[in-house]
């Protein structure tokens, strides 16, 4: 039977919200204006999916959406009376020619001045060189829209707070529903399209990335699930970025057993496991800076740092799965602290290198002032090793 949530945020807020950190963090930059293409800004941005689509965000005021020809019909009959309202034009960032290289140029700086930011920098998004290029080569200055976007997306508003607090329940839904498949004989494909299809009845909207690993699988870690079936004594995990509502994504993993038995050295990795993982987790407290948590975090038992440290200690979480801040021992700051509603995925992958055998743990967490608040106490743990 499907998950029911009743939604207990506001979208229309939300979306508001959104705008407002990002312009702030765009006056704080000195930048005048945004010009995004990117699909998972736009979603975050707009709460909606629209294909091929382009943003030009203002220093102040709505956010400008523009569609081009071919896709109008199918935006005109989903998202008629969105807000903030879709502009149609004949052609956007995708538009290779020179032609179309030429109204883009032109279309964003009569924009840029309608708002009155010619002549500041311009913001992009965009991964393709073409893009960038276009703009500078009229005289326009380019910028990295990434950082303002991140630092934006950083501290939540308590809208987006509920919608994680849903997203852990759907969590809970589908990783019961993987535990519950395991046993000897099913193969690693068929519990990543069982996870996948409980997602959906969960209310998720989209499986962003879905690892499923056992056995010599999980060490060095595989990153796509194959047609291995499952054997009795060994370890099974995932590793899964769900989307939810609001364009959110969550981050969690976890490692089962498969069948009823194990070995004293099983239970030991996995208790080791869990408990630097808890440890590390009491370590993320607002007002802290990165130095003071990467200090506080427990140490990790010399026999398992090579393959931990191929991870970060914890990594904040929102339309994409990493985000800013990020925390290891190479982004040490004696400046920069964790701040109140900041959700970060802590990050524990045990196991010695090339031994084939391993135990990934993730936990999803609200820094508040204080202990953090787990989003998904219902994600179950292997409990018959932690007795």
């Amino acid at each position: 039977m499907p998950l029911k949530i009743e939604p207990t945020w506001d979208v229309e807020r939300m979306r508001r919200e959104r705008r407002l950190r990002l312009q702030a963090q765009m006056k704080e930059r000195g930048v005048g204006a945004l010009y995004l293409t990117e699909g998972v800004d736009i979603h975050y941005l707009l709460n909606v999916r629209i294909p091929g689509a382009a943003l030009f965000v203002p220093p102040e005021g709505e956010i400008i959406a523009l569609v081009r020809s071919r896709d109008w019909g199918y935006v005109k009959l989903h998202y008629d009376n969105l807000q903030p309202p879709i502009h149609h034009v004949s052609s956007a960032a995708q538009d290779e020619t020179e032609s179309g290289h030429k109204r883009l140029r032109q279309g964003i700086a009569d924009l840029m001045a309608r708002h009155g930011v010619a002549g500041e920098p311009l913001g992009l998004d965009e991964s393709r060189t073409s893009v960038p290029l276009t703009f500078i080569e009229a005289g326009v200055r380019v910028v990295d829209a990434m950082p303002i976007i991140e630092q934006a997306r950083s501290v939540k508003s308590q809208d987006e707070v509920e919608v994680y607090r849903a997203l852990g329940r759907q969590y809970g839904r589908t990783v019961c529903a993987f535990r519950e498949a395991i046993r000897p004989g099913i193969t690693e494909a068929e519990l990543e399209s069982i996870v996948g299809g409980c997602w959906f009845d969960s209310g998720g909207t989209e499986v962003f990335q879905l690892n499923v690993c056992a056995g010599e699988n999980m060490n060095p870690w595989r990153r796509w699930a194959t047609d291995r079936p499952l054997k009795a004594g060994e370890f099974v995990g995932i590793d899964f970025h769900g989307r939810g509502a609001g364009a959110l994504l969550g981050d969690i993993s976890r490692t089962f057993l498969v069948g009823d038995r194990w070995t004293p050295e099983q239970r030991d990795l996995y208790r080791q496991t869990y408990d630097y993982m808890k440890g590390t987790i009491d370590a993320f407290r607002a007002g802290r800076t990165y130095s003071e948590v990467i200090d506080a975090v427990p140490a990790v038992p010399p026999q398992f740092k090579v393959m931990q440290g191929n991870y970060h200690i914890g990594h904040s979480v929102g339309p994409t799965p990493q985000g800013s801040p990020k925390l290891d021992e190479e982004r040490r700051s004696d400046s920069k602290r964790l701040q109140p509603n900041q959700v970060m995925a802590i990050e524990c992958f045990f196991g010695e290198e090339n031994s084939g055998v391993a135990v990934k743990l993730e936990e999803l967490i609200l820094v508040q002032d204080g202990p953090a608040e787990i989003l998904g106490p219902q994600i179950p743990f292997e409990d018959r090793l932690l007795v």
